[in-house]
């Protein structure tokens, strides 16, 4: 059952006049004489659902809108979202407001909420050279200010419970109008209803402005405390005049928009809500009775008319027998004929509109030059701006979410032309926990975003040469570096671009040389855990790597019989192995889930009860190697496997046995970077598959211990142009996702992926793709990617249009914003990204 809490005191006015006319009247506040500060606020209660009770048996209640790409898209777009609109209002069943809020949040709880937090490791100094940039970033943008946009319902009930099953039964059908709103694809608006306390608490930080509170408002503790709501809210002081108020100290002025001209642009609301102070832009709507409309609209047709026979009167009175009635009057009794008859034959609905302005600033001259500005704004728009002249008390009552309107200038308005006062600009990307994206070219945000909470987690980077991919793709993986200190992030580097990073990070750089006595064994494998069924599932895994090795070296697919002498071999290098670890552990034969073959039953010493070797050194120590591959295929004694063990010769005794060693790298490290730049042609191939399996199952072993991966493979195009490696990548794309693991492939131009071989591919992969970042791009580039991502606007492709370094498009699932990711030449993340001495700094 829903607690309600009344204020101590209250004066009620019975309703009056009709329908339509009601439309027309103020709304009557709860205390007809202002004797404090309290006495200001029109809500007699509120209830712990979120609603307010209001005067003469109405109930208000608000809901957060999430913004939607509005501005950059194509007119066409535009004029499609506009008609969307204008059917969601269209379809609002009552009284309703919509606000553009720029809400003040101080600067420690602004701080708090977006910049890195330290975690005393020795990495604080570049989470701190990391908050430096986002600082600077944000410093001529609305630093501390948050923009929202509210919706405010209002009905009339019987009771608090009737208004309650009310509210719920329209909001559904609102809900999914706003989510409809998108396009192709595109997020539609998100409707959330404001609890009690969050509504309160808008309430609460707006009549507190300047005075630096950090009260969190608590239904349940004020109204268990025996507190009258109402004291909560309520300013230290506030004082009215004519054209303007003071709020404790703090100035701020309501107006309202007086004339309107005959055509409207979509984006008066937006631009009028651009002013970097605590404001609220809203439209107050009141739904008009249509068959009332439609007699007033008569009445003043025949009142018109009345006019004119008057004035055909007067010219016969004085002789002039041919005169007509004033232009004007003629003019205007055609206007109403018209509209007349299209409330006749238009399925359109009316409303009773007037639009506020409320805007705050510190002292009388600055609030003065922010009216000045906003007129400015709204002569632009042939807009005319008047203060809400002696009525500052009752127009700050109705600006605010509270569902009332004791102030009203209003204008008889169609929903087609309502629609026109959009409210929507560019949809916001402010994940918590996500990483620094730079800033939102149209709104000036800051952009954090967290691929992992995408249905499908991989990405794409992509940007012509110059466009600053390079250091875009290293500053996201410092950003994740710092941000989540138990993933590990995995690096592919053909061109040994990410080594100085990695170095400096104090991560693990492995060179794929032959020079070099860095060895990775594909065949690693740990056992820790593992039954049967898994054991099963690691020899299939292992069986298929195995294979594509072979058909590699033999340029030709694997016949069905080789795959079965290949099959069966590993089959049995495993669970030898399989059973020797298990030995090695403690573990007899009887504990193990299956018959022991007989080739099996070897001795094995105690070696890793007696060293107490931890798992990763199990691994690298008793893990099969290519060369138990090969005496498996000769211990086969066929012409095939004999065959087969030939072409496995090569890593045994020939120029690739480089693979034929114990793993005798850091593979634990956070931060890991494969340089595969120095590979010769003759072992790139085979260096590729060999790496793609040591970290599948590097992947596979992190999900084990519950730890995200993140693997980027630069110059990915490189990868997909050999077709044993791609089908490798396509698969570890799909799969991945299962293994708390997320692929980003780092490279230039669409048009290198898009080759005839890879076209298959390519779209298996951007079918299981939702994040794309897209610095510069070439006009043939844009053109290969607006047929690839249909669900972006084409007019969002003007922001990667040979755009300057290191801005772009950032698409997060349904999420398209435009990005600004440069920083500062001087900070020390810049001096490590930008290795190459190019980068995007400014």
């Amino acid at each position: 059952m829903w607690q309600q809490w009344m204020r101590f005191s209250g004066e009620n006015m019975a309703a009056i006049r009709t329908k339509y006319e009601q439309t027309k009247v103020y709304d009557p506040p709860v205390k007809s004489e202002v004797n404090s500060v309290q006495d200001i606020f029109s809500v007699e209660a509120i209830e712990e659902s979120g609603i307010f009770i209001l005067p003469e048996h109405r109930y208000s209640k608000t809901y957060k809108l999430s913004d939607i790409n509005f501005a950059g898209i194509t007119d066409e777009e535009q004029k499609t979202i506009i008609v969307s609109f204008s059917k969601v209002l269209k379809g609002v069943p009552c009284r309703f407001s919509y606000s553009i809020a720029n809400e003040h949040v101080d600067e420690k709880n602004f701080h708090e909420k977006i910049l890195y937090k330290k975690r005393g490791d020795p990495d604080d100094t570049l989470r701190d050279s990391y908050n430096q940039i986002i600082r600077e970033k944000l410093s001529d943008a609305k630093q501390g200010l948050y923009q929202t946009i509210y919706l405010t319902l209002t009905i009339t009930a019987d009771g608090a419970k009737d208004a309650r099953a009310t509210f719920m039964s329209i909001e559904g059908a609102i809900r999914s109008a706003f989510v409809g709103l998108g396009l192709n694809g595109m997020q539609g608006s998100s409707m959330k209803a404001l609890s009690i306390d969050e509504r309160m608490q808008l309430i609460y930080n707006f009549t507190h402005t300047g005075l630096g509170s950090e009260y969190k408002f608590s239904f349940h503790k004020a109204i268990t405390r025996g507190l009258d709501f109402i004291n909560i809210l309520s300013c230290a002081a506030i004082e009215f005049d004519n054209e303007s108020f003071v709020m404790n100290g703090i100035y701020g002025k309501v107006m309202y928009i007086d004339n309107y001209p005959k055509t409207l642009e979509s984006d008066i609301l937006t631009s009028m809500s651009k002013i970097n102070c605590t404001s609220y832009v809203t439209v107050n709507n009141e739904l008009l009775d249509i068959s009332g409309y439609k007699q007033e609209i008569a009445r003043k047709y025949m009142a018109v008319g009345m006019k004119i026979e008057g004035e055909k009167q007067r010219n016969r009175n004085n002789n002039d027998y041919l005169a007509d009635a004033s232009q004007k009057l003629l003019n205007e009794k055609e206007k109403l004929d018209r509209f007349m008859k299209e409330l006749d034959s238009l399925d359109d609905h009316y409303f009773n509109t007037t639009i506020l302005v409320l805007f705050l600033a510190d002292t009388k001259e600055e609030l003065a030059q922010i009216e000045e500005k906003l007129k400015n704004t709204a002569s632009l728009k042939s807009l005319t701006l008047k203060s809400c002249f002696s009525m500052q008390k009752e127009a700050l009552n109705s600006v605010l979410i509270y569902g009332i309107q004791e102030f009203k200038r209003v204008v008889n308005l169609s929903s087609s032309c309502l629609a026109m006062f959009m409210p929507f600009k560019t949809q916001e990307l402010n994940d918590e926990n996500g990483i620094y994206y730079g800033i939102n070219q149209l709104s000036q945000n800051a952009i954090f975003a967290d691929k992992k909470l995408l249905k499908n987690h991989n990405g794409m980077i992509l940007g012509q040469s110059g466009s600053g991919k390079s250091v875009f793709s290293k500053s996201e993986m410092i950003s994740l570096y710092l941000n989540n200190p138990a993933d590990q992030i995995l690096i592919v580097d053909p061109q040994s671009e990410y080594g100085p990073v990695v170095t400096k990070m104090h991560g693990t750089v492995i060179c794929f040389d032959s020079k070099k006595e860095f060895y990775l064994n594909p065949m690693d494998v740990d056992f820790e855990g593992v039954d049967y069924a898994g054991l099963r599932e690691i020899i299939s895994e292992k069986a298929d790597f195995i294979l594509t090795l072979i058909s590699s070296l033999l340029k030709r697919d694997m016949e069905a019989e080789e795959q079965g002498i290949v099959d069966r071999v590993i089959d049995k290098v495993y669970s030898a192995n399989y059973s020797m670890r298990k030995k090695l552990n403690g573990e007899n034969e009887k504990s193990v889930e299956y018959e022991v073959p007989e080739f099996m039953k070897t001795e094995v010493p105690e070696l890793s009860l007696s060293e107490n070797l931890s798992t990763e050194e199990q691994v690298r120590a008793y893990s099969p190697t290519l060369q138990d591959v090969y005496q498996g295929l000769l211990d086969e004694g066929t012409d095939l496997s004999d065959h087969l063990a030939a072409a496995m010769e090569i890593f045994v005794n020939g120029s690739l046995n480089l693979f034929n060693h114990r793993t005798n790298v850091d593979l634990s490290n956070r931060l890991v970077a494969f340089d595969i730049a120095g590979l010769k042609d003759n072992l790139r191939v085979t260096s590729m598959l060999i790496m793609m399996e040591t970290l599948r199952g590097k992947i596979r072993k992190n999900a084990k211990l519950d730890r995200w991966t993140h693997l980027y493979i630069d110059e990915f195009h490189e990868l997909l142009s050999v077709d044993q490696v791609a089908d490798f990548v396509l698969k570890l794309w799909k799969e991945i996702r299962k293994m708390k693991g997320i692929i980003t492939g780092i490279t230039q131009n669409m048009s290198d992926l898009l080759n005839d071989e890879n076209a298959g591919r390519l779209s298996a992969i951007l079918s299981n793709t939702e994040y794309f970042a897209l610095l510069s791009q070439s006009s043939v580039d844009k053109r290969k990617l607006m047929e690839f991502l249909p669900n972006i606007s084409p007019a969002m492709f003007n922001f990667v249009d040979n755009a300057e370094s290191g801005t772009g498009l950032l698409k997060m699932g349904s999420i398209t914003v435009p990005f600004d990711m440069r920083m500062s030449k001087g900070s020390e993340i810049y001096e490590i990204v930008n290795t190459d001495g190019g980068g995007y700094g400014v």
